[in-house]
């Protein structure tokens, strides 16, 4: 495992310069994702000649993402951004009246809190449950809200208010029992938390390139749906990536098979080339012993905190925990900053407090040094 993590950092430039440990919002890139950005560059020489290699990118991307899913053929599809994912999955869905609950947690990202409160406009009643903390980590707190009524519930693998990782199979179960679409978040969970979406449970996960898996930009995200789902699926805004035959310019749209029907305009290439090698990478090394060192230096961080007397949102049970620290600490802003002033990255939300996110081919030293400037600096 040393040897595995100290060649990955050799591939991590920005290791070299920073205590980087804010994964949790956007990754370091890797060598070879600078070298992909360069590839797609040298594209633009080609203009129209590219279109080849930009639509082969495009399908590998699909084919990689398959594959760290543990999903089947055509069950993914790509877009700009996590809330764009839902969306399509939302504009598929009409309240009926044995089916017209959404279910979401209060914890949850605001852009798919949202998203989902604006269903209300379209005849949904929109439940909202109080998950921040370490209750999101608690199966029991979204299981009392789930009933027949319910034709979705929405909410996050890994909270981004507290990095609790909600245990799945409870509410996945109970979904399946009342014919409701279970949607898992995974924005803050794929690439450090193991997903196998054949043994999840949920009919759709979505996800993004970003954060822990190295992407360059904003990245790219993505939406798993269950086949079967997929296929019930008509999209309300479709486009001509999501046609069934791509390039023949037919007048009439015809959804393609599976989940890449919902798909839309021409996607942004740039996203596509420099998502590639952090997904690649994650596929190389294998989710599970990057879960391992990072559990070993969150383990660690949360340790030294409780040792301060310092309020720790994140579960302290492994089972329980993405890949960030959130603690609580007087004016967190002002804590950022300071420790960005000594080379010490981390980031801070409303709710949160301080997010810490290790990289796992960070070392112990610098966990300490992470708790060190964080007690200068916030007592």
């Amino acid at each position: 495992m040393a040897r595995v993590i100290e060649g990955l950092r050799a591939r991590i430039p920005l290791l070299d310069e920073r205590v980087y440990c804010a994964s949790q919002c956007l990754g370091p890139c890797l060598r070879e994702t600078f070298e992909a950005l360069d590839a797609y560059r040298e594209t633009f020489h080609r203009r129209s000649r590219a279109l080849d290699a930009w639509i082969e990118r495009h399908d590998a991307v699909h084919g990689s993402l398959e594959r760290l899913l543990g999903a089947p053929e055509d069950s993914v599809f790509v877009t700009g951004t996590a809330t764009a994912a839902q969306a399509a999955i939302a504009s598929c869905l009409d309240p009926t009246p044995g089916a017209d609950r959404i279910v979401i947690g209060a914890g949850d990202f605001h852009s798919s809190r949202y998203l989902w409160r604006a269903q209300a406009a379209r005849g949904f009643e929109v439940t909202e449950v109080a998950s921040n903390g370490p209750a999101h980590a608690a199966a029991e707190t979204f299981l009392d809200a789930i009933d027949a009524r319910t034709a979705l519930v929405a909410v996050s693998l890994v909270s981004p208010r507290s990095g609790a990782l909600l245990p799945v199979a409870a509410i996945a179960e109970r979904c399946r029992e009342v014919s409701a679409i279970l949607l898992l978040d995974a924005y803050q969970a794929v690439g450090i938390v193991p997903i196998d979406v054949a043994t999840l449970g949920a009919q759709v996960v979505i996800g993004g390139t970003h954060k822990w898996l190295h992407g360059g930009g904003t990245g790219l995200s993505f939406g798993y749906v269950e086949p079967a789902l997929a296929e019930r699926l008509e999209p309300r805004y479709p486009g001509w990536i999501g046609n069934a035959s791509l390039l023949a310019s037919g007048d009439r749209f015809v959804p393609r098979a599976g989940a890449r029907r919902l798909e839309q305009g021409t996607p942004a290439v740039e996203a596509i080339y420099t998502a590639g090698p952090g997904i690649d990478l994650a596929l190389e090394l294998g989710v599970d012993a990057l879960r391992a060192r990072s559990l070993a230096l969150t383990g660690r961080l949360i340790a030294a905190m409780r040792e301060r007397g310092w309020e720790v949102r994140t579960p302290e049970a492994p089972a329980r925990r993405g890949g960030m620290v959130c603690v609580d600490v007087p004016a967190p802003d002002d804590a950022v900053t300071a420790l960005e002033a000594e080379g010490v990255d981390v980031d801070a939300r409303p709710g949160a407090g301080v997010r810490v996110g290790p990289h796992p081919a960070q070392t112990e030293a610098e966990m300490d040094r992470v708790i060190a400037a964080l007690e200068r600096h916030a007592g």
